[in-house]
């Protein structure tokens, strides 16, 4: 049954990201039909000489067209009818009169994601039934992300190993369950930069990543390679040390276990002394989401001043403080290739990542990524919802109300001091707190602070000093934003448009029910936080209220045009801003 399922998220999200993006002006040449007296619908997509493509469903009132009815559709051409799967209708596209021209880049990327969805859709059950029984382990759910991915973006799973459109790495995935060995190797201390000075002796990162036992034996093979106290050993993702090459150090070979996470350069160290899993982030020039995940140092070191700007605002404002966490990403080392840290590469760098403390959460609390909330089984089951105690559209609902005013405000808080985390799914995840009713929401967790984009202006309106950040000029900056409508777009499309609104879809799809509820929940929750003061300032609750209930249009991030435009790969996902009509603005009575 996965089969078909996994085959339909890919043919929804690639009609879903067409339709919205208007890539080529999609919406010029598709038009929606109702047939089975208004019970069904279809996706008719004229493609000149080459046809017409039927994709049949619901159809949608909303700001997608239709969801569609299973994994295939229909061409039909000179009076004959074809079914096609999603890839063959992507060939059918590219082949259409309007199209520019056929991107066998595109095809070799569906394709890709093709591949990854089969592979992540047969571990199913496996990744359902151990988020069911061991629902405090935050690996679990993170696995269970990789059902859904990145939502609406339909590449996301396309993850470019050199492995030829077929995941031949399943070890390096998070859905297998299975740990793979960090590779070491020994740099001279003085070609290791670093957010604090490189101490003279002792192995920092090794003593943070190994067990006694792993560190001894990889001291051994330190001293057997004649290495000595001018030397820092250094872990590597095993995929990077196969595929980097002509740098200077001197191998000790694999050292400990670590689990991947859906980050595939995030990984999971619940050997280590920490209380909660250490995560160690490592440098892959892996390309997913068109762009490679190395970890250039600026990256790392904006990351140390944004946590450190979030503290400050958590020490100014109170509910921040009790409802606001924050990983501790401020340890992180770089091989030094460069004199200036904007233009390091970053391809071996590594960073610890440290969840909250126990002491900082309520007793017997876990986490969960939001992104888990988004992904449904094959039979359609929410297994994140369904383990907060959700069994049933209204319960999901209210679960969706509860974790969208979370969200909403904390967003809407940090504008308030002209900053904004990134909001998407993977970045946040909930704390889960027991109740007497049972699990119960208590806060957030923030992780991956080096995407903090600021508002100078905002923040200087606001009394908080801004983050020194550093920045590669020669490539387009969008940390540091002139205006708050700009700052409010990464909540918009983020935050809501991807995090939240994934949510309300999936709801949606498992209980037959309208996505738009997911809409009117969010307007009423934002205009409820506006009006209970959220934001001080009445200028700044102003342009909130202006940029998210009212505005005629709603800024939406395009992915695919500019994936499809880019030549250089990049340390950043490919995107660009456009705008739909605004989903929260009320019709005029």
């Amino acid at each position: 049954m996965s089969g078909g399922f996994h085959e339909r998220l890919l043919v929804q999200d690639l009609i879903d990201a067409l339709w919205l993006e208007d890539l080529h002006g999609f919406r010029n040449h598709a038009r929606i039909v109702d047939h089975d007296a208004g019970q069904g619908a279809s996706l008719v997509i004229a493609l000149g000489r080459a046809g017409e493509l039927h994709a049949s469903g619901r159809r949608l009132h909303g700001i997608r067209p239709l969801a569609v009815k299973d994994a295939t559709l229909t061409l039909r051409r000179d009076g004959a009818e074809t079914t096609v799967d999603g890839a063959a209708a992507l060939a059918a596209l590219q082949a259409a009169d309007w199209w520019p021209q056929c991107s066998e880049r595109l095809r070799a990327l569906f394709e890709l994601a093709r591949a990854q969805s089969a592979h992540t859709f047969g571990h199913e059950d496996t990744i359902v039934e151990k988020a069911r029984v061991a629902p405090e382990a935050l690996m679990h759910w993170e696995a269970l992300t990789c059902l859904r991915d990145r939502p609406f973006h339909p590449l996301a799973r396309a993850k470019a190993w050199g492995n030829k459109g077929r995941p031949d790495t399943p070890g390096y995935h998070a859905e297998t369950g299975q740990p793979l060995q960090l590779r070491w190797v020994a740099l001279p201390r003085n070609q290791v930069r670093g957010s604090v000075r490189v101490p003279e002796t002792g192995q920092p990162i090794a003593k943070a990543l190994l067990s006694p036992h792993a560190f001894e034996r990889l001291h051994t093979w330190a001293e057997t390679a004649r290495t000595d106290a001018s030397h820092l050993w250094f872990p590597m993702h095993p995929w990077q040390r196969r595929h980097l090459s002509g740098m200077s150090w001197i191998d000790l070979g694999n050292h400990g276990d670590a689990w991947p996470t859906a980050s595939l350069r995030s990984m999971a160290v619940p050997d280590s002394s920490e209380p909660y899993p250490l995560h160690v982030k490592l440098s892959l020039n892996v390309q997913a989401l068109g762009a490679t995940r190395t970890l250039p140092p600026r990256y790392l070191q904006n990351g140390v001043l944004a946590q450190a700007c979030l503290a400050r605002l958590q020490a100014r404002d109170a509910w921040l403080d009790q409802h606001l966490f924050l990983c501790d990403e401020q340890d992180w080392w770089s091989l030094r290739q460069h004199d200036v840290l904007t233009r390091e590469p970053g391809e071996l760098a590594c960073l610890l990542r440290r969840y909250p403390a126990p002491e900082q959460l309520p007793p017997g609390s876990w986490l969960m990524p939001m992104a888990a909330c988004a992904a449904v089984t094959s039979d359609g089951e929410l297994p994140a919802l369904r383990a907060l105690g959700a069994n049933d559209s209204e319960q999901a609902w209210d679960w969706f109300r509860r974790i969208s005013h979370l969200l909403l405000e904390a967003s809407l808080r940090c504008f308030a001091h002209g900053v904004m985390p990134e909001l998407h799914g993977q970045n946040v995840l909930l704390v889960i707190a027991p109740t007497e009713n049972g699990p119960g929401l208590h806060g957030l967790v923030l992780r991956d602070h080096d995407t903090l984009r600021i508002c100078p202006a905002l923040m200087a309106d606001a009394g908080v000093p801004a983050p020194d950040y550093a920045i590669d000029r020669s490539t387009p900056n969008t940390l540091i934003l002139d205006a708050p409508d700009a700052l409010l777009a990464y909540l918009q499309t983020l935050g809501i448009g991807v995090n939240l609104f994934a949510m309300a879809v999936a709801i949606a799809d498992a209980y037959g029910a309208d996505e738009n509820i997911g809409w009117r929940i969010v307007r009423e929750r934002i205009d409820a936080l506006l009006r209970e003061g959220v934001i001080a300032r009445p200028h700044v609750a102003a342009i909130a209220r202006h940029a998210l209930l009212e505005a005629d249009t709603w800024p939406f991030k395009q992915v695919l045009a500019p994936l499809l435009a880019r030549e250089a790969i990049g340390t950043g996902m490919p995107s660009a801003m456009s705008s739909l009509p605004n989903p929260l603005r009320q019709p005029e009575p």
